[in-house]
């Protein structure tokens, strides 16, 4: 599908995505794969080969997608694959990311995805979390004013068959797509948790800051299980802040 360009974006090229994750035997019906924004990228596509090299590489996803998950449902048990993730700007596409190896749950076979725990399981346990994922971010425009009250809808979606753990979601302000402690926090709220298998949309509304400066902005949502930021699942909107 042809992608559309999108006025968000500043001239500079997209990066490649970066530290592209997928599961290594830790759930038996997908491989979840997982990746950081990429700078100034707002959509995605998600390639997976048989060899590291990218042999027989073909492509899972059918459209661009803002989230930056994915999961791989077409992966047959008892192979290994590799998945890589290509980012845009809506108008650039960056190189393919380094691609990671990804497989599904082996019988009789202890499995640890190390991505998704920071613990070390016992032998009784195989690394499983339950978390809730950050799926789609909107709002109800693009373009907004220091000051405006702004009104924005995040999806979410527990793909497990169990109910996730006490979750903070956490609305941050940032020059780029990628969270960290210089963001400004524009809301936080804590859930008791998330059903099995659940898809939502979570409404929030907030006032931006003032005296901010004109230019290309990201509205950056964080799901922390049960609070730890080290586990946390992101997702990234653009928006513009003009002058008045």
């Amino acid at each position: 599908m042809a992608q559309q360009t999108s006025p968000l974006f500043g001239a500079g090229q997209p990066s490649p995505s970066v530290n592209v994750n997928a599961s290594d035997g830790v759930y038996d019906k997908f491989v979840l794969i997982r990746w950081e924004p990429a700078e100034k990228a707002g959509e995605y596509r998600v390639f997976r080969a048989v060899s590291p090299a990218g042999a027989s590489m073909v492509e899972l996803t059918r459209v661009w997608q803002k989230s930056t998950w994915f999961c791989d449902y077409s992966a047959e048990k008892g192979r290994d694959y590799y998945y890589a993730v290509m980012s845009s700007d809506g108008k650039n596409t960056a190189p393919l990311s380094r691609f990671d190896k990804g497989y599904l749950k082996k019988e009789d076979k202890y499995a640890n995805d190390e991505s998704l725990s920071a613990i070390e399981p016992d032998k009784y346990a195989a690394g499983k979390q339950v978390f809730v994922l950050v799926a789609d971010m909107k709002t109800s425009g693009e373009r907004f004013q220091s000051g405006d009250e702004l009104a924005l809808s995040i999806g979410l979606q527990n793909i497990f068959d169990e109910p996730t753990p006490r979750t903070d979601i956490r609305i941050l302000l940032s020059k780029d797509p990628v969270w960290d402690f210089d963001d400004v926090l524009l809301s936080s709220k804590s859930y008791s948790g998330f059903p099995a298998t659940m898809k939502a949309t979570l409404s929030e509304s907030f006032r931006l800051p003032d005296n901010l400066v004109a230019g290309d902005y990201y509205l950056i949502a964080v799901a922390s299980p049960e609070g730890n930021i080290l586990q946390a699942k992101i997702g990234a909107l653009p928006i513009k802040i003009t002058q008045p």
